[in-house]
């Protein structure tokens, strides 16, 4: 069975690169995916930046489908800037871009531009898919932190941005890597 899952990510995979239509539909609500993932948030008090559950389909959709989940990304960032309601909190507008967050959201598409490129269809070992996620990890709490840094004193940054996510980012890296492995299993 898991090998049907596997046989069957990488034939859609394939099916949506043959037809432009499919593939931009396909593309479209992905990012339609990541904007309602982006939603389920845990505010913090006294924070600019929330919890959020988005780097978990966005760190997994890179892996298993590489650059279309980057494209999908792509467009989340576009309906987003554009205005709708796509960021934390039903957020939307340049303005989020440019605002305290929007250093995670940039760095999430790297990140996983990141990830696409060093993904690979050979089934990796738990450990080489976590450090894949790890290193995608810090590059966009990096991005963030960079941003965030010109809202908030240099003495609460890492209060602000960082340490806050810690154990919940690496329980999210964690989970990423078992689905992959699981899937990678035959």
């Amino acid at each position: 069975m898991k090998t049907n899952i596997l046989f069957s990510l990488r034939s859609v995979s394939e099916k949506i690169g043959q037809s432009k239509l499919l593939t931009f539909v396909s593309c479209l609500a992905l990012s339609w995916l990541y904007a309602i993932c982006s939603q389920i948030i845990i505010p913090l008090p006294f924070n600019l930046v929330p919890i959020s559950l988005q780097p978990l389909p966005l760190l997994l959709a890179a892996l298993l489908l590489g650059r279309y989940a980057v494209v999908s990304y792509g467009l989340y960032l576009a309906q987003g800037a554009a205005g709708l309601p796509f960021f934390a909190g039903m957020q939307g507008g340049m303005l989020r871009l440019l605002g305290p967050t929007g250093g995670y959201l940039m760095g999430f598409g790297v990140a996983m531009l990141f990830l696409a490129a060093v993904r690979s269809y050979k089934p990796a070992s738990g450990m080489l898919t976590f450090a894949k996620v790890l290193c995608a990890a810090i590059i966009y709490f990096s991005m963030g932190l960079a941003q965030l840094a010109w809202f908030v004193p240099a003495d609460k940054l890492l209060a602000s941005g960082l340490f806050p996510f810690i154990i919940g980012d690496a329980l999210k890296l964690l989970i990423v890597t078992f689905i992959v492995q699981c899937i990678n299993k035959k």
